[in-house]
């Protein structure tokens, strides 16, 4: 069984600085299933975008899961600052987003000197205040909150323990190694936002979140995956999309990273082109994992809307299942309408899945298009192909939807 649901806090933490001198945005946290010891499958993937605005950082994501027949998630998700808004998204985003940033490879035909392209067209309410202290002893919640889909709350703590015991009983049924993977974070102060689909959404389709959080810049914001690596299924790995959207191109630092080298593509048949062995090699070409960079251009929130239209045209997307209109809104509060729009991916497994740090780069990364020409007196021909997804890395909705099939 494989089955989507568009939630936040698959693999999220944000920690902000307390005090007056930078200090690290970071962001990371873990997916809690029924049973969760005794599950056959895991979380598989997940998709988020980071928006870095000068008001504001937000944050709106989704995960994935396979091989479990799941009502009931939490989630928690380590933060050193409150949320200042909460809310549902809706998927329609994060569609425009892959529809507008998903690599796409084009083989041409070999026609001689008089060569024409051969196929070159596309075959609630929430309570806010913080401080409130509701609660005693090892554990202090300081806002509750729900949107149509989810009940959440940001709760501290003494120890890991104590949080997983108060969060048990609230309905948030923590296994004993996510007590131990939050007993750093409580050393170091941090709060613990948890969040749990309510039970009148259940039997729906699910939606993202979206999470707006005190503003940060790209180069204090972290990324440790360190809890998500507790929910996946043993011996798999997690696909990662990830979007940033800030002033320039982002990067991740540190980290391995690169892109298809366009050089080295060629067609295969009349239908495929050698694009999947090129990721595959790329993306383990690290040892500690490796992330493609797949598109770094200034984007605008109108080319977004246009690519959601286009997949709705081609069938990738179901207007039914999205709302057009959530890009514009999503975009109103953000408080800009343009920005640099960096696409990453990766596959990483469990004891890959470390702190990424981010960096700005001067370097544009480039657009999504790759173009090859084939002879066809030496056997090949023309496709074009939407290529660039990593396996099982499609993700939001719970039923499944047409758009989620294979790009090829």
């Amino acid at each position: 069984m494989t089955c989507r649901c568009s939630l936040l806090l698959a693999s999220l933490t944000l920690a902000l600085p307390l005090a007056l001198a930078p200090a690290p945005a970071r962001a990371c946290g873990g997916m809690v299933f029924p049973d969760h010891g005794q599950r056959q499958g895991g979380m598989s993937d997940q998709e988020l975008l980071v928006a870095f605005e000068a008001q504001r950082t937000v944050l709106v994501a989704s995960a994935g899961y396979e091989g479990i027949d799941a009502s009931d998630f939490a989630f928690v998700l380590p933060l050193a600052q409150a949320p200042t808004e909460v809310l549902d998204a809706d998927p329609a985003l994060l569609l425009a987003l892959d529809e507008h940033t998903a690599p796409e490879v084009a083989v041409h035909l070999d026609e001689g000197p008089d060569r024409s392209l051969g196929c070159g067209a596309k075959s609630g309410s929430n309570d806010l205040a913080g401080g409130r202290g509701e609660g005693g002893g090892d554990v202090m919640v300081q806002q509750r909150g729900t949107t149509a889909t989810y009940e959440w709350v940001v709760i501290g703590g003494d120890t890991g323990m104590a949080l997983a015991d108060w969060l048990g009983a609230e309905g948030y049924a923590l296994p004993p190694d996510y007590a131990t993977a939050l007993d750093p974070y409580v050393t170091d102060g941090w709060f613990f936002f948890a969040a749990k689909v309510r039970p009148q959404a259940q039997d729906g389709a699910l939606v993202p979140i979206e999470l707006h959080l005190p503003a940060s810049t790209p180069e204090t914001f972290e990324i440790p995956f360190g809890l998500a690596s507790h929910s996946l299924e043993p011996d798999e790995a997690l696909g990662i999309t990830l979007y940033l959207w800030s002033d320039g191109a982002v990067l991740p630092d540190g980290r391995a990273s690169g892109r298809i080298d366009p050089s080295e593509l060629v067609a295969l048949s009349d239908h495929e082109s050698n694009y999947p062995e090129l990721e595959q090699m790329l993306l383990g070409s690290d040892p500690g994992g490796t992330w493609i960079i797949d598109y770094g251009l200034p984007t605008t929130a109108d080319e977004l809307r246009r690519a959601y239209a286009e997949g709705v045209d081609w069938g990738r997307v179901d207007p039914d299942q999205s709302n057009e209109a959530f890009i514009g809104e999503f975009f109103g509060r953000l408080g800009s309408s343009s920005g640099h729009l960096t696409r990453l991916r990766t596959e990483l497994r469990a004891e890959q899945l470390h702190d990424l740090r981010l960096r700005r780069s001067t370097e544009s990364p480039g657009g999504r298009f790759y173009e090859v020409t084939y002879d066809d007196t030496a056997g090949s021909a023309c496709t074009v192909g939407r290529g660039g997804r990593i396996p099982g890395a499609v993700l939001l909705l719970l039923p499944l939807v047409a758009w989620l099939r294979p790009r090829d």
